[in-house]
């Protein structure tokens, strides 16, 4: 009877939990977009609640008690272009943060139709926004920021496994990112060393507001990259009261807590820590290497006064591989792949200045670090190659931002690194598969054995200058200039520029033109003297495009591109090599550009991109984009040859249902074509170089699907789902590599049908 009593007891305390009020806030701030003021007395509104509130003098505002579901918030202020944020969840006993930027309306009209496809002041085209729910809720992307930007216009990769991004037929090594601002070398864990890449993620999807993806024809501002610009936004902490999550993806389990700062709500932190689960998963599967990686991030946020704000951010990883070479095949296996134990992290500390009512400025420090710890051994445990590198880059900017009329927007900028880069490799001769049509011989590097350590710099400097004339033409021109002190020829200008006009209030014509510098990476330098007579690489973007909005909460666009590279290094060991080829996998020995290079290699890359979007402004949202391509490069040989990322046709399109009661529906399904590669002979793997990249591997496709289930309880929620990634089990082959034990050719396939879960307590 006492046992019954409890049950009862334990069931009507879950039944109040459960059926309770189920509600949650929103909170945040309503600035002007380009001069940062606070707009007070903007009003906000949920929608289709018609519940709305305004900003207090500082813009900051609160939404309380709010039934939870997920809603569109609108805000609006006399003389400004209202906004609408699509995709806000509203949690049971949780408090989001949201940031709005209005923009000046460029009419004297009392009533502006509110926009939901908004973008950066200074950018005309090539250009995609996706909020912290687009990211979570995509199907097949794990809750990773690098897997769903690779479903986006003009975006390829190379394998499932890897989170690199291959833009508009470009290497993964040409990609800026930036978090809150400040440069981050690479956003992934096991990052490849003088690329981009890596396989998962290891910027905290909570902590992310929302993400700026460019992908072409970029401002001034940003420099030292050649295909794209990913603008990662933060979110702040709860100002009000503690907060905390607790989240199982699809790689790692982790936890955030978050608070106020001040005893007035000052400012606000945010805390994480995160650690996979994928060595346990590879262990009980008897993988032969398992990788384990632990993250930790961190911001915090401080008003010091009205007019100057204080950023901090801190993330930091520490990833290892750990090696089964319990049998023979393992051992034989394990030969090429390479360890890749590294740890690094990257902290900034920024000040927001309002200057004027018209004006403000930021002056930012930040500093990466990473050491990369690689080693290559044989089946019988003899260390063949071996890089012990560390990278750090000391970064001072500082920018100024003016609107001296309503017409007319004005930015300038600094900035100054102090670099260094300490390398220690040392590699022994390495016989490759490939053969002279010379010689008839294979090509050899020869070995390799030096310690070096590298201080020097680099600066830059930028004016960006925005115009709008008779209400519908708005041009953006400038230029950026960048020195770096290691190279010989150190100086180096990019003028860039766009146009935007506005035919009417839902069609535009947009068209870009820039310069583009990318310094060479730091371990292509090292490894022999001659390659500090690297040039940095230049691409130059021709860009053309429409943008129409049939609707309110539709978008279509087309947009034509040609890119034209020029001083890509190229080896003159192995004259059909050029390191815009390179990265988009795990590394292997040949990868590092460890050799004698000289910038004689061209190129180019030219496309139509397609694309289609219904934001979530009822139950029904859904993306669509096609992308044909062809992306050319000619080596030191003078052949002109298809890149190793030219995958011709890239579709992608996914979309989802919002069925009530917590439950949501979503698919996704991608179709690429096969990439190029270099056909290998059956009798004894050689390559020749007089086929290279001669075939094509067989088409990719891949359909996933998703569940999702919100549970809303008084005081917390819950949400569960289920991702099934690739569920026609089709085994998509990603390369074809000899295996000199069994002389055989080989198939790298990708995984079958591969379930996961996900749970996310938010309290």
């Amino acid at each position: 009877m006492k046992n019954i009593n409890i049950l009862i007891l334990i069931i009507t305390l879950f039944a109040y939990n459960a059926f309770s009020q189920q509600k949650g806030e929103v909170n945040g701030r309503v600035t002007d977009k380009y001069t940062q003021q606070p707009l007070p007395g903007a009003v906000i509104e949920v929608t289709e609640l018609k519940l709305r509130t305004g900003s207090d003098d500082d813009g900051y505002f609160v939404l309380t008690d709010i039934p939870s579901g997920i809603y569109s918030v609108k805000f609006s202020y006399i003389g400004y272009i209202p906004l609408v944020k699509d995709f806000v969840a509203v949690n049971s006993g949780s408090s989001l943060n949201l940031l709005a930027e209005l923009e000046l309306a460029s009419t004297d009209a009392i009533n502006v139709e509110a926009q939901r496809f908004d973008k950066p002041l200074d950018i005309s085209n090539s250009f995609k926004n996706l909020s912290y729910e687009e990211i979570r809720r995509s199907p097949g992307g794990f809750e990773d920021i690098g897997r769903v930007i690779q479903t986006l216009p003009g975006v390829s990769f190379v394998n499932d496994g890897r989170n690199d991004l291959i833009v508009r037929g470009g290497s993964p090594s040409e990609n800026l990112f930036l978090v809150d601002g400040a440069p981050i070398p690479n956003i992934n864990h096991f990052g490849s060393q003088g690329a981009t890449g890596g396989p998962v993620s290891l910027i905290d999807l909570n902590f992310i507001r929302d993400v700026n993806f460019i992908t072409g024809g970029f401002s001034p501002r940003y420099g030292d990259k050649l295909s794209s610009v990913l603008d990662i936004k933060l979110r702040e902490g709860n100002r009000k009261s503690f907060m905390g999550n607790l989240n199982l993806s699809a790689t790692g389990l982790g936890g955030i807590l978050e608070g106020p700062l001040g005893k007035s709500g000052e400012g606000s932190w945010l805390f994480s820590l995160r650690r996979s689960y994928l060595d346990f998963i590879f262990k009980a599967a008897g993988f032969g290497f398992v990788p384990e990686y632990n993250s930790l991030q961190f911001k915090g946020v401080y008003d010091l006064d009205e007019h100057n704000i204080l950023t901090y951010n801190f993330i930091g990883n520490l990833d290892k591989v750990i090696f089964n070479n319990d049998d023979t095949e393992n051992r034989q296996d394990n030969e090429n792949i390479l360890k890749n134990n590294q740890y690094g992290y990257t902290n900034s500390f920024e000040l927001k200045s309002l200057l004027t009512d018209f004006s403000y400025s930021r002056i930012a420090f930040s500093r990466s670090f990473t050491n990369f710890d690689y080693s290559g051994r044989d089946a019988n445990f003899v260390e063949r190659f071996k890089n012990a590198s560390e990278e750090s880059e000391n970064i001072l900017k500082a920018e100024y931002n003016v609107l001296p009329s309503n017409n007319t927007e004005i930015s300038a900028g600094v900035e100054g690194k102090l670099i260094r880069f300490a390398n220690v490799i040392k590699t022994e001769q390495d016989t490759l598969y490939t053969i002279d049509p010379n010689t008839g011989q294979r090509y050899i590097l020869p070995a390799l054995d030096f310690d070096k350590n590298t201080l020097t710099y680099k600066a830059a400097a930028f004016l960006q200058v925005s115009q709008k004339f008779l209400n519908f033409i708005k041009i953006n021109a400038g230029f950026r200039y960048d020195y770096f002190d290691f190279i010989n020829v150190k100086n180096y200008i990019s003028p860039r520029a766009s146009v935007s006009v506005s035919l009417l209030n839902n069609f535009n014509l947009n068209f870009s033109y820039g310069i583009f510098y990318q310094s060479p990476s730091y371990v292509w330098l090292v490894s022999n003297d001659r390659n500090r007579d690297l040039k940095n690489i230049r691409a130059d973007h021709y860009i053309a495009g429409i943008e129409y909005l049939p609707t309110k909460d539709t978008k279509a666009t087309v947009e034509v591109y040609y890119k034209k590279y020029r001083n890509y290094p190229v080896s003159t060991l192995r004259p059909y090599f050029i390191l815009a080829n390179n990265g988009g996998n795990f590394e292997n020995t040949t990868n590092f550009g460890l050799e004698p290079l000289i910038t004689a290699g061209t190129g180019y890359a030219q496309g139509i991109e397609f694309f289609f979007q219904k934001t979530l402004s009822e139950k029904f949202y859904t993306t669509v984009n096609l992308s044909l391509f062809k992306a050319r490069y000619t080596s030191l040989d003078g052949v002109e040859r298809q890149s190793d990322f030219d995958n011709r046709v890239l579709f992608v399109t996914n979309g989802g249902y919002i069925a009530g009661k917590g439950w949501e529906l979503s698919t996704k399904f991608r179709y690429l074509g096969g990439r190029p590669y270099t056909p290998i002979s059956i009798v004894d793997g050689v390559q020749f170089i007089t086929q290279y990249n001669s075939a094509r591997l067989p088409d990719y496709y891949s359909l996933d699907i998703r569940v999702d289930k919100r549970w809303n309880f008084a005081k917390w929620t819950l949400v569960t789902y289920i991702d099934i990634q690739n569920i026609t089990g089709r085994k998509n082959i990603t390369a074809y590599n000899w295996n000199k034990y069994k002389n055989i050719i080989e198939e790298n396939k990708s995984l079958g049908v591969f379930p996961t879960i996900g749970i996310n307590a938010m309290f």
